[in-house]
Formats: C-alpha cells, structure tokens, sequence
C-alpha cells in the first residue's frame, strides 16, 4: 500500500487536469483496501475512488479528503458447459484489456466496447457502452465493498438499476465501491453484431461484414482512433473524457418536431435513433449545429479537432475552463433546440461529486450574446 499527502490527481487523469488529493492511497488487494477505509473513516475524510481517470473532471482545488485507486487486476476466464464464457475481473482490471482478450477467444458480448479506457469497476459504475452493445446486457454479478462499515455486498443487476449510461452506483452519496464483476460472453455472431451496429449507427460494419470478433475490434478501433476517442499521452486531442455528454432521449412527439423544422430549413433530417422512453437525439449534432465547430477553443480547453462531443485539454486548461466552457456549450443547445444537455462526466469539486448542468433563455459565449431560434422553439 502506498500512501501520499497532497498528491496532485492531474497526472492520473486522462484530461491531465485535477489539484491534489488530500490523502492519495494506492492498494494492491481487498485486505489493503479496508485498511485506506479504516484508516479514512479515523481520519473523518471522505472516501473518492478513482479508476484510470478517464470519465472523471477534478476541480482545480483538488479533494479535501481521501482518494484510492485499485491497483488489484486479476482476471479469470471460465468456459461453462452452456458454450458461454464467465469472465470475473478484479476491480481494478484494465477493462479494455479484457474486452481485447475476449476479442482473441471470439467472444462476444463486449467487442463494441473496444477502446473505451477506464477500470473494471469504473466501466461497471458508468454502464459504458457503444454502439448498441452496454456491460449491463453481459452482466452476472458483482461484489463490492461498503465504505463505511467494511462489510462485503454481493450486488445483482435488480440493485445496481441499470439505465442508459447510468447505475445506482453513479451518485454522490453511493457507498459502495466494487472490487469484483462478473460477466458472461457468448461465441461471435457475425449476423447479430453487424444488425446491432448498422442499426446504431455504425454502418461501416455492415460492409466489411468483420467474420470474427477480432475484426470488429479492429474496425472499432480504428474509427475510434479517426475521431481522436482513443487515448494517446503524446495527442492533446485525446486529452478528453471521452464524450463529455450523454446523447439526450426525448419524447418521440418532440424528436419529430425538431426534426420536421430542421428538414423545413436544411432539407434534411436529424440524425437519431430508437431508444427506451423515446428517440435518442446526437449530442455531437446537435453541438455541432449549435456554431460549435471542431476545433473551437475556449481558453485553455476546446472540443477535438476530430469529435464535437470530446472537451479537450489543448494547452494547459483548468478545471475551470473546462466547466465553463461545457457550460457555454449546453446553454446554446438548449437555447437553440430546448434540449437540456447532460453531462456524463464525474464531476469532483473539494467537498466531494458535485452535478454540472444548466439551461438558460439566451447566453454569452465569448462576447457575442445568443438568443432563441424562433425555428426551433
């Protein structure tokens, strides 16, 4: 176990931005991760769990309390008599090194989720998914471990309540930090994989027709690298959290009529998607059209030259900047389209996770003063 005051957290942060952990801790099994809680719970500091850093926003300030990172990553592979393979990870497992283990058995269940970097127990936490596959359709079980009282919880899918990019798990007052997940992975299905893709978006799958689960990462990979998604110290343009929005579910009555009115002007539709509770709208479309171009630079920080939907870390930028500027971008959405943008990213202040989020009836965006379009209001 090794144990810090006053760490800086911006080094273990994919946007490379974060002041310093009051107490930074780093464990190597589940007896040491008790031991940082006791030791936390003694101290009266509150407990921050990080994983690789890759979905989390750390204020400038740092965290006025205690902050563990999981450095246990075994990871077990058993074939049930079924053809299906369990698959349990430690909580801190590099989580895209099992999705590319499971692409090397031909397995399936995860392939899409290829690149995506973040823990076992983070990717758990925030349910990733892409391109129509999520970890909640493979998830078994998982175990985690209480905070506060040091008592082992076995969690179900019934207790972690799943929703689109979302867990019980993903809230400021969540107790519970996960040490184990189990999932299970069926063989490669060529057709089914190719129809969920195409159907999410993802038509270049359906061409190349990948003929095993390798190929599909292969083609996952690739068109995450060309959108600058796929992390690389030596690129600010990778210095993101990923998508710092979740793409926003509306009303099927709503999504019609925005996009009724953007045919009327542009003669062309939205793009969207058929979702749970709706139709999902992009959230990088709608940035776009918002006259946030890729590119754009505000302060320090700016969206990547290749993917509206990533906020990055171009020269320095503060947490500040970064708030700021995400905060410009939601306003103009909402202004424009009344669709209230919501942040996936964590959002760590001192005191603890804090929601970032807001809408307003016009905004000021590095001097110029937005109001509404009539046309889509």
């Amino acid at each position: 176990m090794q144990i810090l005051e006053n760490h800086p957290l911006a080094p273990h942060t994919t946007m490379h931005i974060g002041g310093p952990a009051k107490k930074y801790i780093e464990v190597d099994t589940q007896d040491e991760l008790v031991d940082a809680l006791t030791m936390a719970r003694k101290e009266s500091l509150p407990v921050f769990v990080l994983g690789a850093g890759s979905n989390t926003l750390i204020s400038d300030d740092g965290f006025l309390g205690c902050v563990i990172r999981l450095r246990f990553n075994a990871v077990e592979w058993k074939d049930q008599e079924d053809g299906s393979t369990l698959v349990t990870m430690d909580g801190g497992a590099d989580f895209d090194a099992v999705v590319e283990e499971s692409c090397r058995r031909n397995l399936g269940g995860i392939e899409s989720l290829s690149g995506i970097p973040g823990s076992a127990g983070g990717s758990l936490v925030q349910n990733i998914g892409a391109y129509g596959q999520e970890i909640s359709e493979t998830f078994v079980s998982a175990v985690a471990i209480h905070k506060v009282t040091g008592d082992i919880v076995d969690l179900s899918r019934d207790q972690l309540g799943f929703a689109y990019r979302q867990t019980t798990l993903k809230t400021p007052d969540n107790a519970l930090i996960v040490v184990s997940v189990t999932l299970r992975l069926k063989p490669f299905d060529m057709d089914a994989a190719c129809k969920r893709c195409a159907e999410h978006g993802f038509k270049k799958i359906a061409m190349s027709k990948p003929q095993n689960a390798n190929a599909l990462r292969r083609l996952v990979l690739e068109t995450r690298r060309s959108k600058a998604m796929c992390y690389d110290p030596n690129d600010y343009n990778t210095h993101s959290v990923g998508s710092f929005f979740v793409n926003p579910v509306v009303p099927n009555e709503e999504a019609q009529r925005l996009n009724a009115a953007h045919i009327l002007k542009y003669h062309k539709p939205m793009p969207s998607f058929p979702a749970d509770g709706g139709t999902k709208l992009s959230a990088a479309w709608l940035i776009e059209n918002s006259g946030f171009t890729r590119g754009y630079g505000y302060k320090g920080a700016a969206l990547s030259a290749q993917h509206c939907l990533a906020i990055v870390n171009r020269q320095n930028a503060t947490c500040a900047d970064v708030v700021e500027f995400a905060q410009d971008i939601s306003k103009r959405v909402y202004l424009l389209f009344h669709i209230e943008l919501t942040p996936e990213v964590v959002y760590l202040t001192p005191s603890g996770i804090e929601k970032l989020a807001c809408k307003t009836q016009d905004v000021e965006v590095n001097g110029v003063t937005f109001r509404p379009n009539p046309l889509f209001l």
